[in-house]
Protein backbone atom coordinates (compact mmCIF):
# COMPACT_ATOMS: atom_id res chain seq x y z
CA UNK A 1 0.00 0.00 0.00
CA UNK A 2 -0.29 -0.59 0.65
CA UNK A 3 0.50 1.07 3.30
CA UNK A 4 -0.60 4.81 2.82
CA UNK A 5 -3.98 3.96 0.93
CA UNK A 6 -2.30 3.63 -2.66
CA UNK A 7 -2.33 7.72 -3.36
CA UNK A 8 -0.05 7.96 -0.97
CA UNK A 9 2.54 5.64 -1.25
CA UNK A 10 2.49 7.23 -3.65
CA UNK A 11 4.87 9.20 -5.29
CA UNK A 12 8.12 7.72 -4.62
CA UNK A 13 6.75 4.87 -6.18
CA UNK A 14 5.74 6.26 -9.30
CA UNK A 15 9.22 7.53 -10.48
CA UNK A 16 10.36 4.10 -11.44
CA UNK A 17 7.67 2.87 -14.10
CA UNK A 18 5.84 2.23 -17.17
CA UNK A 19 5.90 0.21 -20.41
CA UNK A 20 3.70 -1.52 -22.68
CA UNK A 21 2.19 -4.04 -26.32
CA UNK A 22 -0.53 -4.07 -28.87
CA UNK A 23 -1.28 -4.43 -32.44
CA UNK A 24 -3.24 -2.10 -35.46
CA UNK A 25 -4.26 -2.69 -38.69
CA UNK A 26 -4.24 -0.35 -41.93
CA UNK A 27 -6.89 1.02 -44.22
CA UNK A 28 -4.72 0.02 -47.21
CA UNK A 29 -1.89 -1.69 -47.72
CA UNK A 30 0.06 0.32 -49.81
CA UNK A 31 0.35 3.67 -47.04
CA UNK A 32 2.69 3.47 -44.02
CA UNK A 33 3.36 5.15 -41.09
CA UNK A 34 1.24 8.16 -40.60
CA UNK A 35 -0.49 7.68 -43.62
CA UNK A 36 -2.51 4.97 -42.27
CA UNK A 37 -5.90 5.26 -40.43
CA UNK A 38 -6.75 2.15 -38.47
CA UNK A 39 -10.04 -0.03 -39.45
CA UNK A 40 -11.77 -1.99 -36.86
CA UNK A 41 -13.04 -5.71 -37.71
CA UNK A 42 -16.04 -5.29 -35.55
CA UNK A 43 -17.38 -1.85 -34.49
CA UNK A 44 -18.03 0.20 -31.41
CA UNK A 45 -21.80 1.80 -31.12
CA UNK A 46 -22.43 1.10 -35.03
CA UNK A 47 -18.23 2.93 -35.57
CA UNK A 48 -16.77 0.53 -38.08
CA UNK A 49 -13.57 2.32 -38.57
CA UNK A 50 -11.01 4.10 -36.26
CA UNK A 51 -10.01 7.82 -36.96
CA UNK A 52 -6.46 8.75 -37.56
CA UNK A 53 -6.32 11.65 -35.13
CA UNK A 54 -5.79 10.30 -31.14
CA UNK A 55 -5.66 12.59 -28.24
CA UNK A 56 -4.03 11.32 -25.17
CA UNK A 57 -3.93 13.08 -21.60
CA UNK A 58 -1.90 11.38 -18.83
CA UNK A 59 -0.79 12.44 -15.01
CA UNK A 60 2.29 14.54 -14.48
CA UNK A 61 5.37 12.01 -14.73
CA UNK A 62 8.86 13.62 -13.62
CA UNK A 63 10.43 12.68 -17.25
CA UNK A 64 8.73 15.28 -18.93
CA UNK A 65 11.04 17.69 -17.36
CA UNK A 66 14.05 15.55 -19.22
CA UNK A 67 13.32 16.87 -22.84
CA UNK A 68 17.10 18.25 -24.08
CA UNK A 69 17.41 20.50 -27.34
CA UNK A 70 14.49 20.30 -29.97
CA UNK A 71 12.99 17.34 -28.78
CA UNK A 72 9.61 17.77 -26.82
CA UNK A 73 6.71 15.86 -25.97
CA UNK A 74 4.87 15.88 -29.26
CA UNK A 75 8.36 15.89 -31.59
CA UNK A 76 10.53 13.39 -30.82
CA UNK A 77 12.11 10.32 -32.35
CA UNK A 78 10.90 8.01 -29.75
CA UNK A 79 6.56 9.42 -30.38
CA UNK A 80 7.47 9.54 -34.09
CA UNK A 81 8.40 5.87 -33.91
CA UNK A 82 4.89 5.44 -32.39
CA UNK A 83 3.15 7.27 -34.44
CA UNK A 84 4.63 5.13 -37.25
CA UNK A 85 4.38 2.16 -36.18
CA UNK A 86 0.27 2.31 -34.66
CA UNK A 87 -0.71 4.34 -37.51
CA UNK A 88 -1.75 7.09 -35.26
CA UNK A 89 -1.16 10.56 -35.33
CA UNK A 90 -0.93 10.55 -31.31
CA UNK A 91 -0.86 14.01 -29.76
CA UNK A 92 0.03 13.58 -25.86
CA UNK A 93 -0.50 15.94 -22.72
CA UNK A 94 -0.27 16.51 -19.21
CA UNK A 95 -2.12 16.90 -16.53
CA UNK A 96 -0.47 19.43 -14.03
CA UNK A 97 1.36 17.98 -10.90
CA UNK A 98 -0.57 19.71 -8.27
CA UNK A 99 -4.12 18.76 -7.84
CA UNK A 100 -4.66 16.89 -10.81
CA UNK A 101 -8.03 16.02 -10.35
CA UNK A 102 -9.27 18.75 -10.54
CA UNK A 103 -8.36 19.50 -13.47
CA UNK A 104 -9.63 15.98 -14.65
CA UNK A 105 -13.12 17.18 -13.63
CA UNK A 106 -12.59 20.49 -15.71
CA UNK A 107 -12.10 18.58 -18.49
CA UNK A 108 -14.94 16.41 -18.42
CA UNK A 109 -17.27 19.02 -17.46
CA UNK A 110 -16.18 20.93 -20.25
CA UNK A 111 -17.12 18.26 -23.24
CA UNK A 112 -14.07 18.85 -24.90
CA UNK A 113 -12.30 15.17 -23.73
CA UNK A 114 -9.44 13.48 -25.04
CA UNK A 115 -9.34 9.89 -26.49
CA UNK A 116 -7.58 8.36 -23.43
CA UNK A 117 -7.12 9.71 -20.24
CA UNK A 118 -5.32 8.97 -16.82
CA UNK A 119 -7.43 9.23 -13.99
CA UNK A 120 -5.40 9.33 -10.46
CA UNK A 121 -7.15 7.36 -7.83
CA UNK A 122 -10.21 4.73 -7.11
CA UNK A 123 -12.23 7.41 -5.75
CA UNK A 124 -11.87 9.78 -8.82
CA UNK A 125 -12.30 6.88 -11.10
CA UNK A 126 -15.59 5.46 -9.56
CA UNK A 127 -17.42 9.01 -9.27
CA UNK A 128 -16.50 9.46 -12.94
CA UNK A 129 -18.54 5.77 -13.64
CA UNK A 130 -21.24 6.97 -11.28
CA UNK A 131 -21.32 10.32 -13.23
CA UNK A 132 -21.63 8.35 -16.78
CA UNK A 133 -18.87 9.66 -18.10
CA UNK A 134 -17.12 6.84 -19.37
CA UNK A 135 -17.41 4.35 -22.07
CA UNK A 136 -17.55 0.78 -20.81
CA UNK A 137 -14.68 -1.16 -21.86
CA UNK A 138 -15.84 -4.69 -21.62
CA UNK A 139 -16.50 -5.53 -25.30
CA UNK A 140 -13.86 -3.25 -26.34
CA UNK A 141 -11.50 -5.10 -24.36
CA UNK A 142 -12.96 -8.31 -25.99
CA UNK A 143 -12.82 -7.81 -29.21
CA UNK A 144 -10.07 -5.08 -29.69
CA UNK A 145 -7.28 -5.15 -26.99
CA UNK A 146 -6.49 -9.16 -26.89
CA UNK A 147 -3.16 -7.76 -25.23
CA UNK A 148 -5.14 -6.58 -22.16
CA UNK A 149 -4.10 -10.18 -20.52
CA UNK A 150 -0.18 -9.11 -20.51
CA UNK A 151 -1.21 -6.56 -18.50
CA UNK A 152 -4.09 -7.00 -16.36
CA UNK A 153 -5.72 -9.80 -14.25
CA UNK A 154 -9.31 -11.15 -14.21
CA UNK A 155 -9.37 -9.73 -10.34
CA UNK A 156 -7.80 -6.45 -10.89
CA UNK A 157 -10.27 -5.78 -13.49
CA UNK A 158 -13.19 -7.17 -11.34
CA UNK A 159 -12.13 -4.59 -8.75
CA UNK A 160 -12.97 -1.82 -11.17
CA UNK A 161 -16.29 -2.75 -11.72
CA UNK A 162 -19.14 -0.85 -11.34
CA UNK A 163 -22.60 -1.87 -11.63
CA UNK A 164 -21.02 -4.68 -13.44
CA UNK A 165 -19.27 -3.07 -15.94
CA UNK A 166 -15.48 -2.44 -16.71
CA UNK A 167 -14.76 1.25 -17.24
CA UNK A 168 -10.94 1.36 -16.69
CA UNK A 169 -7.82 -0.57 -16.92
CA UNK A 170 -5.55 -0.43 -14.35
CA UNK A 171 -2.50 1.47 -14.75
CA UNK A 172 0.05 -1.50 -14.41
CA UNK A 173 2.69 -1.30 -11.43
CA UNK A 174 5.39 -4.03 -12.53
CA UNK A 175 7.12 -3.10 -9.22
CA UNK A 176 7.13 -5.37 -6.94
CA UNK A 177 9.06 -4.10 -3.97
CA UNK A 178 8.67 -0.38 -2.51
CA UNK A 179 10.71 -0.71 0.99
CA UNK A 180 13.03 -3.17 2.48
CA UNK A 181 15.21 -3.82 5.71
CA UNK A 182 18.60 -2.59 5.03
CA UNK A 183 21.59 -3.61 7.32
CA UNK A 184 25.25 -2.68 7.96
CA UNK A 185 26.58 -6.15 6.42
CA UNK A 186 30.16 -4.98 7.54
CA UNK A 187 29.53 -4.04 11.24
CA UNK A 188 27.24 -7.42 12.02
CA UNK A 189 30.53 -9.13 10.37
CA UNK A 190 32.74 -7.31 12.55
CA UNK A 191 31.13 -8.26 15.70
CA UNK A 192 30.67 -12.38 14.14
CA UNK A 193 26.51 -11.76 13.99
CA UNK A 194 24.58 -12.99 11.83
CA UNK A 195 21.47 -11.35 9.74
CA UNK A 196 18.31 -11.86 12.18
CA UNK A 197 16.00 -14.22 11.00
CA UNK A 198 13.22 -13.91 13.44
CA UNK A 199 12.09 -11.03 15.98
CA UNK A 200 13.51 -12.95 19.21
CA UNK A 201 16.91 -13.11 16.84
CA UNK A 202 16.58 -9.15 16.26
CA UNK A 203 16.16 -8.08 19.68
CA UNK A 204 19.05 -10.21 21.23
CA UNK A 205 21.28 -9.31 17.98
CA UNK A 206 20.52 -5.52 18.40
CA UNK A 207 21.55 -5.97 22.32
CA UNK A 208 24.55 -7.00 21.62
CA UNK A 209 25.61 -4.73 19.17
CA UNK A 210 24.21 -2.21 21.79
CA UNK A 211 26.81 -3.78 24.49
CA UNK A 212 29.87 -4.14 22.22
CA UNK A 213 29.48 -0.44 19.82
CA UNK A 214 27.07 1.37 22.39
CA UNK A 215 25.47 2.48 19.24
CA UNK A 216 21.30 2.72 19.02
CA UNK A 217 21.36 -0.71 16.13
CA UNK A 218 17.71 0.45 14.71
CA UNK A 219 17.13 4.17 13.53
CA UNK A 220 13.64 4.55 11.45
CA UNK A 221 12.50 8.00 9.88
CA UNK A 222 9.10 8.55 10.53
CA UNK A 223 8.35 12.10 10.62
CA UNK A 224 6.19 12.31 7.76
CA UNK A 225 2.17 11.39 7.37
CA UNK A 226 1.95 7.71 6.43
CA UNK A 227 5.79 6.98 7.23
CA UNK A 228 5.10 5.17 10.78
CA UNK A 229 3.98 2.50 8.65
CA UNK A 230 6.32 2.52 5.76
CA UNK A 231 9.15 2.14 8.04
CA UNK A 232 8.11 -0.55 10.72
CA UNK A 233 6.61 -2.62 8.32
CA UNK A 234 8.65 -5.35 8.27
CA UNK A 235 8.45 -5.60 12.19
CA UNK A 236 4.82 -5.02 12.27
CA UNK A 237 4.24 -7.92 9.23
CA UNK A 238 5.64 -10.26 12.04
CA UNK A 239 3.09 -9.60 14.20
CA UNK A 240 0.62 -10.07 11.46
CA UNK A 241 -0.79 -6.32 11.45
CA UNK A 242 1.51 -4.55 8.70
CA UNK A 243 -1.76 -3.91 6.20
CA UNK A 244 -4.42 -1.88 7.40
CA UNK A 245 -6.58 -4.69 7.77
CA UNK A 246 -6.51 -8.22 8.43
CA UNK A 247 -9.49 -11.34 8.05
CA UNK A 248 -10.43 -12.81 10.77
CA UNK A 249 -13.35 -14.88 11.24
CA UNK A 250 -14.86 -14.49 7.45
CA UNK A 251 -14.55 -10.78 7.95
CA UNK A 252 -12.38 -7.64 7.26
CA UNK A 253 -11.38 -5.84 10.76
CA UNK A 254 -9.02 -3.05 10.85
CA UNK A 255 -5.46 -4.37 12.31
CA UNK A 256 -4.65 -1.20 14.23
CA UNK A 257 -6.98 -2.40 16.73
CA UNK A 258 -5.93 -6.01 17.07
CA UNK A 259 -4.75 -7.53 19.95
CA UNK A 260 -1.70 -8.63 17.82
CA UNK A 261 -1.04 -4.55 17.38
CA UNK A 262 -1.06 -4.00 20.70
CA UNK A 263 1.94 -6.65 21.07
CA UNK A 264 3.28 -4.99 18.05
CA UNK A 265 3.48 -1.38 20.28
CA UNK A 266 4.70 -3.14 23.12
CA UNK A 267 7.07 -4.59 21.55
CA UNK A 268 9.00 -1.12 19.93
CA UNK A 269 8.27 0.75 23.34
CA UNK A 270 10.57 -1.96 24.78
CA UNK A 271 13.28 -1.54 22.35
CA UNK A 272 13.03 2.28 23.02
CA UNK A 273 12.99 2.10 26.05
CA UNK A 274 16.41 -0.29 25.93
CA UNK A 275 17.91 2.28 23.62
CA UNK A 276 18.28 -0.51 20.82
CA UNK A 277 15.31 1.88 18.87
CA UNK A 278 16.59 5.20 17.82
CA UNK A 279 15.11 8.27 20.37
CA UNK A 280 14.94 10.53 17.32
CA UNK A 281 12.40 7.90 15.28
CA UNK A 282 9.24 10.19 15.39
CA UNK A 283 11.29 13.43 14.25
CA UNK A 284 13.96 12.35 11.60
CA UNK A 285 13.09 13.61 8.28
CA UNK A 286 15.73 11.04 6.61
CA UNK A 287 17.75 8.26 8.81
CA UNK A 288 20.34 7.55 5.89
CA UNK A 289 23.46 9.21 7.52
CA UNK A 290 23.46 7.33 10.75
CA UNK A 291 23.36 4.34 8.60
CA UNK A 292 26.13 5.75 6.57
CA UNK A 293 28.69 7.19 9.75
CA UNK A 294 27.42 3.79 11.68
CA UNK A 295 25.87 5.12 14.70
CA UNK A 296 23.22 2.77 13.45
CA UNK A 297 22.81 -0.97 12.13
CA UNK A 298 19.75 -1.25 10.94
CA UNK A 299 16.87 0.92 8.80
CA UNK A 300 13.67 0.44 6.46
CA UNK A 301 15.05 2.43 2.98
CA UNK A 302 12.83 2.75 -0.61
CA UNK A 303 15.12 -0.09 -2.28
CA UNK A 304 16.23 2.25 -4.44
CA UNK A 305 18.35 4.31 -1.89
CA UNK A 306 20.20 1.15 -1.00
CA UNK A 307 22.64 2.30 -4.28
CA UNK A 308 22.84 5.90 -2.16
CA UNK A 309 24.32 4.46 1.31
CA UNK A 310 26.48 2.02 -0.67
CA UNK A 311 28.23 4.92 -2.64
CA UNK A 312 28.75 7.33 0.29
CA UNK A 313 30.24 4.21 1.96
CA UNK A 314 32.65 3.87 -0.81
CA UNK A 315 33.90 7.49 -0.68
CA UNK A 316 34.36 6.78 3.21
CA UNK A 317 36.73 3.79 1.82
CA UNK A 318 36.38 2.28 5.12
CA UNK A 319 35.04 -1.13 3.94
CA UNK A 320 31.53 -0.27 5.03
CA UNK A 321 28.70 -2.14 2.77
CA UNK A 322 24.99 -2.22 3.10
CA UNK A 323 22.46 -4.94 2.16
CA UNK A 324 18.64 -5.59 2.24
CA UNK A 325 17.64 -8.87 4.31
CA UNK A 326 14.90 -10.52 4.68
CA UNK A 327 12.15 -9.27 7.15
CA UNK A 328 12.05 -10.80 10.57
CA UNK A 329 9.53 -13.74 11.01
CA UNK A 330 7.94 -13.72 14.26
CA UNK A 331 6.44 -16.17 16.52
CA UNK A 332 3.26 -17.64 14.12
CA UNK A 333 5.42 -17.36 11.40
CA UNK A 334 4.38 -14.58 9.70
CA UNK A 335 6.49 -11.96 7.69
CA UNK A 336 6.51 -10.07 4.94
CA UNK A 337 7.44 -6.60 3.06
CA UNK A 338 5.69 -4.16 1.18
CA UNK A 339 3.49 -4.98 -2.57
CA UNK A 340 4.75 -2.39 -4.31
CA UNK A 341 2.77 -3.66 -7.28
CA UNK A 342 -0.65 -2.63 -6.31
CA UNK A 343 -2.00 -0.05 -9.33
CA UNK A 344 -3.34 2.84 -8.60
CA UNK A 345 -3.72 5.35 -11.60
CA UNK A 346 -5.89 4.34 -14.26
CA UNK A 347 -6.42 4.60 -17.83
CA UNK A 348 -9.74 5.42 -18.94
CA UNK A 349 -12.32 6.30 -22.43
CA UNK A 350 -14.32 8.97 -21.99
CA UNK A 351 -17.95 8.72 -23.37
CA UNK A 352 -18.10 11.87 -25.55
CA UNK A 353 -14.66 10.96 -26.54
CA UNK A 354 -14.48 11.19 -30.72
CA UNK A 355 -12.46 8.05 -31.28
CA UNK A 356 -13.14 5.01 -28.37
CA UNK A 357 -12.01 2.82 -31.22
CA UNK A 358 -8.43 3.92 -31.57
CA UNK A 359 -8.11 4.22 -28.31
CA UNK A 360 -8.93 0.56 -27.78
CA UNK A 361 -6.52 -0.40 -30.53
CA UNK A 362 -3.58 2.20 -29.29
CA UNK A 363 -3.82 0.31 -26.18
CA UNK A 364 -3.23 -3.03 -27.28
CA UNK A 365 -0.73 -1.57 -29.91
CA UNK A 366 1.00 -0.34 -26.55
CA UNK A 367 0.93 -3.97 -25.07
CA UNK A 368 2.36 -5.51 -27.52
CA UNK A 369 6.24 -6.79 -27.07
CA UNK A 370 7.92 -4.41 -29.84
CA UNK A 371 6.63 -1.74 -28.50
CA UNK A 372 7.30 -2.42 -25.21
CA UNK A 373 11.02 -2.77 -26.49
CA UNK A 374 10.90 0.65 -28.14
CA UNK A 375 9.56 2.28 -24.95
CA UNK A 376 11.91 1.01 -22.91
CA UNK A 377 15.02 0.88 -25.21
CA UNK A 378 14.67 2.94 -27.84
CA UNK A 379 15.66 2.46 -31.09
CA UNK A 380 17.57 -0.76 -31.97
CA UNK A 381 21.20 0.94 -32.99
CA UNK A 382 21.03 3.65 -31.82
CA UNK A 383 20.08 3.61 -28.15
CA UNK A 384 20.64 -0.06 -27.84
CA UNK A 385 22.32 -3.23 -28.84
CA UNK A 386 20.77 -6.53 -28.89
CA UNK A 387 22.47 -10.42 -29.20
CA UNK A 388 20.13 -13.54 -28.81
CA UNK A 389 17.46 -12.13 -26.60
CA UNK A 390 20.21 -9.48 -24.60
CA UNK A 391 19.55 -6.17 -24.40
CA UNK A 392 22.68 -4.08 -23.77
CA UNK A 393 22.16 -0.24 -22.86
CA UNK A 394 24.54 1.97 -20.56
CA UNK A 395 23.53 4.53 -18.61
CA UNK A 396 24.60 7.11 -20.78
CA UNK A 397 22.46 5.85 -23.57
CA UNK A 398 19.84 5.63 -21.03
CA UNK A 399 19.81 8.87 -19.75
CA UNK A 400 19.62 10.60 -23.57
CA UNK A 401 15.86 9.13 -23.69
CA UNK A 402 15.14 9.09 -20.02
CA UNK A 403 11.83 10.92 -21.16
CA UNK A 404 10.59 7.68 -23.06
CA UNK A 405 8.81 6.38 -20.29
CA UNK A 406 5.95 8.93 -19.97
CA UNK A 407 4.69 7.35 -23.04
CA UNK A 408 3.46 4.00 -21.60
CA UNK A 409 0.12 3.56 -20.03
CA UNK A 410 0.75 0.66 -18.26
CA UNK A 411 4.13 -1.90 -17.19
CA UNK A 412 5.82 -4.97 -17.76
CA UNK A 413 8.44 -6.72 -15.78
CA UNK A 414 10.71 -6.22 -19.00
CA UNK A 415 10.19 -2.40 -18.41
CA UNK A 416 11.29 -2.57 -14.86
CA UNK A 417 14.28 -4.60 -15.48
CA UNK A 418 15.50 -2.51 -18.42
CA UNK A 419 15.44 1.07 -16.48
CA UNK A 420 16.50 -0.72 -12.73
CA UNK A 421 19.48 -2.29 -15.14
CA UNK A 422 20.62 1.11 -15.96
CA UNK A 423 20.28 2.86 -12.82
CA UNK A 424 22.54 -0.52 -11.82
CA UNK A 425 19.65 -0.47 -9.14
CA UNK A 426 18.66 -4.29 -9.61
CA UNK A 427 21.13 -5.82 -7.28
CA UNK A 428 18.56 -3.70 -4.43
CA UNK A 429 15.67 -4.41 -6.49
CA UNK A 430 16.12 -8.75 -7.07
CA UNK A 431 16.69 -10.23 -3.85
CA UNK A 432 13.85 -9.05 -2.38
CA UNK A 433 11.75 -10.25 -4.82
CA UNK A 434 12.05 -13.59 -3.05
CA UNK A 435 10.40 -12.03 0.06
CA UNK A 436 6.85 -12.96 1.15
CA UNK A 437 4.44 -9.84 0.47
CA UNK A 438 1.93 -9.14 2.80
CA UNK A 439 -1.92 -8.38 0.86
CA UNK A 440 -3.97 -5.73 1.55
CA UNK A 441 -7.71 -6.87 0.73
CA UNK A 442 -9.12 -3.49 0.19
CA UNK A 443 -6.26 -2.88 -2.43
CA UNK A 444 -9.19 -4.89 -4.64
CA UNK A 445 -12.59 -3.54 -3.50
CA UNK A 446 -14.69 -0.86 -5.69
CA UNK A 447 -14.65 2.93 -4.23
CA UNK A 448 -16.55 2.67 -0.24
CA UNK A 449 -17.19 6.14 0.64
CA UNK A 450 -17.13 5.65 4.31
CA UNK A 451 -13.82 4.08 3.92
CA UNK A 452 -12.44 6.25 1.52
CA UNK A 453 -13.09 9.39 3.04
CA UNK A 454 -11.81 8.09 6.34
CA UNK A 455 -8.60 6.38 6.15
CA UNK A 456 -6.09 9.06 6.05
CA UNK A 457 -7.73 10.54 9.05
CA UNK A 458 -7.98 7.24 10.98
CA UNK A 459 -4.11 5.97 10.04
CA UNK A 460 -3.12 9.70 11.03
CA UNK A 461 -4.68 9.18 14.48
CA UNK A 462 -3.08 5.23 14.43
CA UNK A 463 0.28 6.80 14.16
CA UNK A 464 -0.05 9.82 16.80
CA UNK A 465 -1.02 7.45 19.01
CA UNK A 466 1.31 4.15 18.62
CA UNK A 467 4.03 6.92 18.67
CA UNK A 468 3.13 8.02 22.03
CA UNK A 469 2.91 4.71 23.02
CA UNK A 470 6.00 3.46 22.26
CA UNK A 471 7.98 6.98 23.59
CA UNK A 472 5.74 6.41 27.03
CA UNK A 473 3.50 9.85 26.13
CA UNK A 474 0.55 7.41 26.51
CA UNK A 475 0.24 4.47 28.43
CA UNK A 476 -0.08 0.61 27.16
CA UNK A 477 -3.02 0.41 29.86
CA UNK A 478 -5.31 3.26 27.57
CA UNK A 479 -5.11 0.81 24.48
CA UNK A 480 -8.65 -0.20 24.70
CA UNK A 481 -9.42 3.65 25.48
CA UNK A 482 -7.59 3.89 21.98
CA UNK A 483 -9.59 1.78 20.31
CA UNK A 484 -13.12 2.90 21.73
CA UNK A 485 -11.69 6.84 20.51
CA UNK A 486 -10.75 4.87 16.71
CA UNK A 487 -14.33 3.64 16.41
CA UNK A 488 -16.05 7.12 17.28
CA UNK A 489 -13.79 8.85 14.86
CA UNK A 490 -15.72 6.89 11.97
CA UNK A 491 -13.55 3.58 11.99
CA UNK A 492 -16.54 1.23 12.98
CA UNK A 493 -18.54 2.59 10.27
CA UNK A 494 -15.98 2.39 7.90
CA UNK A 495 -15.47 -1.42 8.93
CA UNK A 496 -19.07 -2.36 8.44
CA UNK A 497 -19.09 -0.66 5.33
CA UNK A 498 -16.08 -3.02 3.88
CA UNK A 499 -17.90 -6.54 5.46
CA UNK A 500 -21.23 -5.17 2.73
CA UNK A 501 -18.79 -5.49 -0.13
CA UNK A 502 -16.31 -8.35 1.47
CA UNK A 503 -18.91 -10.82 3.04
CA UNK A 504 -20.47 -10.86 0.06
CA UNK A 505 -17.85 -11.19 -2.83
Amino acid sequence: MVYRKTAAISMSVVMCMLVMAGCSTSKDAGQTGAEKTATATSGSEGETKALKDLKITRLYHGVMEQFKGSDTMNNNKIINKLRENSGFNIQYESLPNENPSQKTSIIFASGDVPDLIMVNGKSDYFKLAKQGALEPLDDLIAKQIPNLSTMASKETLDALRYEGKVYAIPYRNALKVGNGLIERADILKELNLNAPTTIDEFYSTMKTIKEKKNITPLTMATSSAGSFFDGFFPFSAAFGVSTPTVVKDGKLKFSWVQPEYKEFVTTLKKWYDEGLLDPEFAVNKDSKDKLINGTAVFNTLYFSSGIDVDKALQEKKNGGSVQFIAPPVGKNGQSGIQDASISTQYVVIPKQAKNKLGAAQYLNFLYKPETDILINYGIKGEDYTEANGVYTQTKEQSDKISWRSMYGLGDTDFGIDARLKAKSLLPYYEPQLKFKKSREETNFAPSIEAYDTKFTELRNYVEENSMKFIMGKRDLSEFDKFTQEFDAKGGKTAIDALNEWFTKK
